[in-house]
């Protein structure tokens, strides 16, 4: 895949990736990070999505924020029914249960339904680094506390970093959380890949923390290499985003090594 092509050539993380393409092949997954770098895949989402979405594009075409709004709509995601934490959540429990709702990009996103994790204003290489980043004060201090996909147990002792009305409306909205989920470098990749290897919204992984180690499992929702390599397994927001930037070029392979920094931007350790 391109994917494997172009992230092999980033030397800076080249270990770290042959280790996370040894586990993903463990895990039987398909190693796709992004549409953004699989043309082939691109151009059959594309033509199966012409027909529903091409009108709007025709309307929206000069506003990528409106036509992605209502491209959405049609595609059927529901902004109303979850509530978005905009930073970042480290699984920090020995399980945490989560499902992806968001693929194609790193960090994936996702909703947490039961475990611990920290909510961050930074991703971090390691628990260990965070734990120094807490202690010296230069990040939050809250631990929340997920059951059934809603959060019931919050411990904040700290709160400066991050939009605190953000903080507070995923915390007592009562509707379910999506995040960021940004695990720790050794995994942080293959988040991302898993992400693109279930079904949106229709599947369940679970996380399990040894120390510094994650391992992850997919308890239901595993998708077909099939659907996988049709691109019928990208979220409805990530298929009305790769359609606009196809249809008015700007997925080609001059902006194929922005679209790789970019995912690898907010990496930790980097």
């Amino acid at each position: 895949m391109n994917s494997v092509k172009l992230f092999s050539a980033k030397n800076e993380i080249k270990n770290l990736f042959e280790r996370t393409l040894k586990i993903a092949e463990e895990l039987d997954l398909v190693p796709l990070i992004s549409l953004y770098l699989e043309d082939e895949i691109l151009k059959k989402l594309v033509k199966s999505l012409d027909q529903k979405l091409g009108p709007i594009f025709e309307k929206f075409r000069t506003s990528r924020v409106e036509f992605v709004k209502n491209a959405k709509n049609v595609l059927g995601w529901n902004n109303n029914e979850y509530v978005e934490y905009i930073y970042y959540a480290v699984p920090i429990s020995e399980e945490v249960e989560v499902t992806f709702v968001r693929n194609n990009w790193l960090p994936p996103k996702a909703m947490i339904l039961r475990g611990k994790v920290r909510y961050t204003f930074m991703p971090y290489s390691s628990y260990s680094e965070l734990e120094s980043s807490i202690a010296r004060r230069d990040e939050e201090d809250i631990i929340v506390e997920f059951n059934k996909g809603l959060p019931v147990n919050v411990e904040k002792k700290r709160n400066i970093y991050t939009d605190f009305r953000n903080v507070t409306e995923t915390l007592e909205s009562k509707k379910p959380v999506i995040v960021n989920l940004s695990p720790t470098s050794s995994s942080y990749i293959l988040a991302g890949i898993i992400a693109n290897n279930v079904y949106p919204l229709k599947n369940r992984v679970l996380i399990t923390r040894d120390k510094e180690e994650l391992t992850y499992r997919i308890l239901e929702g595993k998708a077909s290499k099939n659907d996988i390599l049709n691109g019928d397994v990208v979220d409805s927001t990530s298929k009305a985003e790769l359609y606009y930037d196809y249809k008015t070029g700007f997925i080609n392979n001059k902006n194929k090594k922005i679209i790789v920094d970019g995912l690898l931007s907010k990496m930790p350790g980097l």
